[in-house]
């Protein structure tokens, strides 16, 4: 059994609390908001002595020095996609996890998506990926997004970058409205991701083009019309919900058949090194 631990942004949310609770692996010790926090301070004490899993959805507490110390208590961690965290210290927080032997997951809605089956066997022949994502006005989530996709990306091409061109619209002073990247892996295959922040669309396509053919994912399906609503979540953020809750159980499980491969660190390292080359590319501040 886990005793695990719940790091919620703003008030509690009674019926996504409940809906944890049906996870059959993990006896939820304690909800830890906001509010509580603040209140009480950061401190690691306030959680229960036996918790072994930390699922962290305030970015707010994501920094390296709380996190840290979650880690060297054996805690296991799940995070939001938003951090505090620079690339050096989710390097060092993802070595802090390798020495416990504990497993860090972050958030990304698009693995867990039903348009893409994460557990499918990717053909290892060369491949052209496309990626067109466009969220209007959302140029602060670019980091996020960022994330998301290149993991993506690199899970579907299994392979390492051997050239990156970055272009941005502006380039120069401030957030941009538009980010193109094209990759080329060293298997031969190469990528194409476009990020837009401009016009009224959203949108969020993937075109993955092999020998096999054409296969083309979509990530903007509605949500089902009998999935269960939770209050204080905006309709548009109804299906990622689900998601969420989808992606906690499977990291429950993983803990407990300790299936650390679906979801190594080995990833998240190889995202965050990719990142802070593109990051280094780019002429602006995206702090």
């Amino acid at each position: 059994m886990i005793n695990g631990a719940l790091i919620y942004p703003g008030e509690e949310n009674d019926l996504f609390i409940a809906k944890l609770q049906t996870i059959r692996y993990v006896k939820w010790r304690t909800v830890l908001t906001s509010g509580k926090l603040q209140e009480m301070g950061d401190r690691h004490d306030l959680l229960p002595s036996n918790c072994n899993m930390v699922t962290v959805l305030d970015p707010d507490y994501t920094s390296f020095s709380y996190l840290s110390g979650l880690i060297r208590k054996g805690c296991h961690l799940f995070l939001t996609e938003k951090q505090k965290m620079t690339s050096e210290e989710r390097a060092q927080l993802i070595e802090l996890a390798e020495e416990g032997n504990t497993l860090i997951q972050i958030r990304n809605d698009l693995l867990f998506h039903p348009s893409l089956s994460i557990n499918s066997k990717i053909e290892s022949a060369s491949k052209l990926i496309e990626i067109h994502h466009s969220e209007p006005g959302k140029a602060a989530a670019l980091q996020e997004m960022l994330y998301s996709n290149l993991l993506m990306i690199l899970r579907i091409v299994d392979s390492e970058p051997a050239r990156i061109s970055v272009c941005s619209i502006p380039n120069s002073g401030y957030q941009p409205d538009v980010v193109n990247l094209h990759l080329n892996f060293h298997n031969g295959s190469a990528a194409s991701l476009t990020l837009s922040f401009t016009g009224e669309k959203k949108e969020h396509l993937l075109s993955v083009h092999s020998p096999k053919g054409v296969k083309h994912y979509t990530f903007n399906e509605k949500l089902n019309i009998n999935a269960e609503v939770i209050p204080g979540f905006e309709k548009s953020q109804l299906y990622s919900t689900e998601l969420l809750f989808k992606q906690i159980t499977n990291f429950a499980e993983c803990i407990v058949r300790k299936s650390y491969h679906k979801f190594g660190l080995s990833d998240e390292s190889r995202t965050f090194l990719l990142m802070e080359k593109i990051n280094r590319k780019l002429e602006f501040s995206l702090a």
